[in-house]
């Protein structure tokens, strides 16, 4: 791929906090986009109007159409590059190679077509957040392919639109995002394009910013939304099951708090384990749940339809 164009698709809401130094720092990049698409939600601050003064294409939607897949795969159509970049709009490259960095193994191996970049958390992240990005963000760049799903489990399909690099053709030749999906939409698009029998690379080298700060209870909400998205889509996913990794990511983030002597977190970590597990839990047998109940349950409310 010589000359290789980067369209950059963002999808954003309420983002005013966040949009200025995201695009800032893209357009000190080496390897400059040569489109910034932004699908707003109909925002109510200043994003818009930011975005558009910085040079970006801007499509607003009804804050009632977005979905995780649907509103990327929308960006995706309107780009024009030869590899689509997705960001969070909370997301914040570390240094000018991160947008090379991210897509050099698509141009240095036609089987890697996708790449996922590495996040560490801001400054200000709690001890638990920054634990859950080392562990599940290392230094060590690896790559995936079909042949690794037995062995890998679920972790066979990690990939984070919080910074994620697709060649455009693929994108295209497996249908994009799914269409309708409440949440983990990057992990479903992963799952199709190992099944393809192409690569998927993790690229430690490519850096954002990007952490969470969640209550128990929105830990809760979103843990129920990925045992929803993981139900609905357990044809994609092969069967696969996920509870292995959450076990190996609880004794190793307590011994972290052990060792750190962050005596206060332990009663706070078990407290977010047994959201998430029970989250998860009711997400996975969300049939069997009044309409209603489910809303209340979900941190995408809006996703259901009753």
């Amino acid at each position: 791929m010589s000359k290789i164009k980067v369209s950059l698709i963002i999808p954003t809401l309420e983002a005013g906090a966040y949009i200025g130094s995201l695009i800032s720092a893209l357009g000190e990049q080496t390897l400059l986009p040569s489109e910034i698409i932004v699908i707003d939600s109909s925002s109510s601050d200043r994003t818009v109007e930011i975005a558009t003064a910085m040079g970006c294409m801007v499509e607003v939607i009804e804050k009632e159409k977005f979905n995780h897949g649907g509103t990327r795969n929308m960006g995706a159509s309107i780009a024009s590059g030869d590899v689509l970049v997705f960001m969070t709009q909370d997301a914040l490259p570390v240094n000018t190679y991160f947008l090379m960095n991210l897509i050099q193994p698509i141009i240095d191996d036609d089987q890697v077509v996708a790449t996922t970049a590495r996040q560490i958390p801001y400054h200000h992240a709690s001890p638990l957040e920054k634990f859950a990005r080392s562990f599940n963000y290392p230094p060590v760049p690896y790559i995936r392919n079909f042949d690794d799903i037995d062995h890998l489990g679920v972790k066979a399909f990690f990939f984070s639109n919080v910074a994620s690099a697709i060649r455009k053709d693929i994108f295209e030749e497996v249908g994009g995002f799914p269409d309708n999906v409440i949440m983990n939409e990057d992990m479903m698009f992963c799952a199709k394009v190992l099944q393809k029998g192409y690569s998927v690379a993790y690229v430690a080298n490519a850096i954002v910013i990007h952490s969470h700060h969640y209550t128990i209870r929105q830990t809760f909400n979103r843990y129920f939304d990925i045992g929803v998205a993981l139900e609905e889509n357990k044809k994609l996913l092969s069967g696969v099951q996920a509870g292995g990794e959450g076990v190996g990511f609880v004794v190793e983030q307590s011994r972290y708090l052990m060792s750190e002597r962050l005596w206060r977190w332990i009663p706070i970590s078990g407290l977010e384990v047994l959201a998430k597990a029970l989250g998860y839990y009711l997400g996975r047998n969300h049939k069997y749940l009044p309409c209603k109940m489910i809303k209340q349950l979900s941190m995408h409310s809006y996703y259901w339809k009753c």
